[in-house]
């Protein structure tokens, strides 16, 4: 976020938590795009932990404090009966790996995990607490990931930069559904994950919560608010259309871009 604000970057594919955090305290930036929708990191514990109430006193894992991680961990223990603080301890450990490094040790006995990690987790022997079907089916809506852009870069030169991407983004989105194996080979490539029953359980696991059309959806961005409205009051009378610029992916949408797009065979 430090560079979008900053002038570095003119797109930052981030979580939602971190454009509402940074949009309250001032900064002019808006969500342009919806990658992923809700959360659909499966809850991972170590083997001893029998059920979520099985939590209580133990440490439970986060990237960052106001992260998506940090929010939607919040949000789904809650609907469990679990408060923070209360019945559980939050430690902020960063990266994904460092969370499953964390969780195999012992150091922690809960975290979110996605792919690859997640597989590799159980394949250490952890457990999934909560999988993501119960994660969907307790309702827990939310802004996971999106495409970011400061709001004065959609009205002067930098708009046609911003289309394009989106265009190639939703490109790379329907090669990623139609081709299993050419997206293992750059999941592979970045991740440096070469054992292929984890790349295939990897795409298998993740590829359906990326979203076909980058759609923006208001219910993810309540969610958050109404997590944040415990620590920042300004998050009460925040509505969330202020935090979501739709221009692009209606643009999209009435050039007929979209619908041409998954309508080639």
């Amino acid at each position: 976020m430090q560079a979008l604000l900053g002038g570095e970057a003119k797109i930052l594919v981030g979580d939602g938590s971190s454009v509402v955090n940074a949009r309250l305290r001032g900064a002019r930036v808006k969500i342009v795009m919806g990658l992923v929708n809700y959360y659909p990191n499966l809850f991972f514990s170590t083997p001893d932990i029998k059920s979520p109430v099985d939590l209580k006193g133990k440490k439970v894992a986060v990237t960052r404090i106001g992260s998506s991680s940090h929010t939607a961990t919040v949000m789904l223990l809650k609907k469990l009966g679990l408060e923070e603080g209360r019945d559980y301890t939050i430690m902020q450990l960063g990266s994904t790996q460092n969370r499953l490094a964390a969780l195999i040790k012992g150091l922690i006995q809960g975290t979110t995990l996605s792919a690859p990690e997640s597989i590799m987790a159980r394949n250490a022997g952890m457990k999934v607490l909560i999988p993501s079907s119960e994660v969907m089916k307790l309702g827990v809506t939310f802004q996971h990931q999106a495409a970011e852009v400061m709001e004065g870069s959609l009205r002067n030169e930098s708009r046609p930069f911003m289309k394009a991407f989106a265009m190639g983004y939703l490109e790379g989105v329907r090669e990623v559904y139609r081709s299993k194996e050419e997206t293992m080979q750059v999941l592979s490539k970045y991740t440096r994950i070469t054992d292929p029953q984890v790349l295939s359980a990897s795409y298998d696991e993740s590829y359906q919560a990326i979203d076909k059309e980058g759609s923006l959806v208001e219910g993810g961005i309540q969610a958050i608010l109404s997590e944040i409205t415990k620590t920042d009051p300004r998050a009460r009378d925040a509505h969330p259309s202020d935090f979501l610029d739709a221009s692009i992916i209606s643009e999209l949408s009435r050039e007929g871009f979209i619908k041409a797009l998954w309508s080639v065979k």
